[in-house]
């Protein structure tokens, strides 16, 4: 196996029969089908997503180096685990699970201002709250890099209905780029997005939640 590193992405071939020498002495060689950017499962293989041991391959100055970091790039390639990252997704799969419960803990209130923390720390400016009852709050955000305006559909409980009527008002209005809709308890299909319309979920909100580092203010608001 041959590897490159080209524009910001790893690239990979297998070599297959005999190598060419051509007429100005340099040397080329058959692949098996072509080089490669993805891994067996299409994920890209771009430099951020790569271990910066593998990555020092390309300081050498040379045309062919060894890979010492062989049984990694293997892994890479074949979208395996290590032991240790195996045992990380496993423990952060096991924490949004615990994080979603908690959130089901919060009164309407306090999931309101999760929520609203989880947007600031995103970039989002709460500019207003345009509507406000018991378990329902609507707001409005801006991201000020690029002046986009957001409506923020916020419920504890939520179904198909619920977001259908949403969507609805969204699609009249003229004022908002796009919309979010959240909650955290509820059957809402989230197989397809309608159009400017965001879907977050308990799954992806208690994502955004770690992500925000968010995770200790929540444990402390339901303790």
């Amino acid at each position: 196996m041959f590897i490159t590193f080209a524009n910001g992405l790893l690239h990979w071939c297998q070599p297959t029969g005999p190598t060419e020498v051509l007429a100005d002495k340099s040397r080329r060689r058959a692949t098996v089908d072509g080089w490669h950017t993805e891994s067996l499962k299409g994920i890209s293989l771009s430099s951020d997503r790569i271990s910066g041991h593998l990555l020092k391959v390309q300081m050498f100055r040379g045309t062919i180096c060894q890979v010492k970091q062989r049984a990694y790039l293997v892994r890479k390639l074949n979208d395996e685990l290590s032991p240790e990252l195996a045992a990380a997704e496993e423990a952060e799969h096991s924490m949004k699970i615990a994080l979603i419960g908690l959130m089901r803990l919060l009164t309407w209130q306090d999931f309101e201002l999760l929520v609203d923390l989880i947007f600031s720390a995103s970039g989002w400016r709460r500019i207003g709250v345009v509507g406000r009852v018991q378990k329902t709050v609507d707001l409005e955000l801006l991201l000020p890099t690029t002046g986009e305006r957001a409506f923020v559909q916020i419920k504890s409980q939520a179904n198909a209905a619920s977001l259908r009527d949403y969507v609805a008002r969204f699609e009249q209005a003229d004022l908002y780029d796009r919309m979010f809709f959240v909650w955290h308890t509820g059957n809402v299909p989230v197989d397809r997005e309608p159009d400017g319309v965001s879907l977050i979920g308990p799954e992806r909100l208690s994502q955004m939640c770690l992500d925000a580092g968010l995770a200790s203010w929540l444990r402390e608001k339901v303790s």
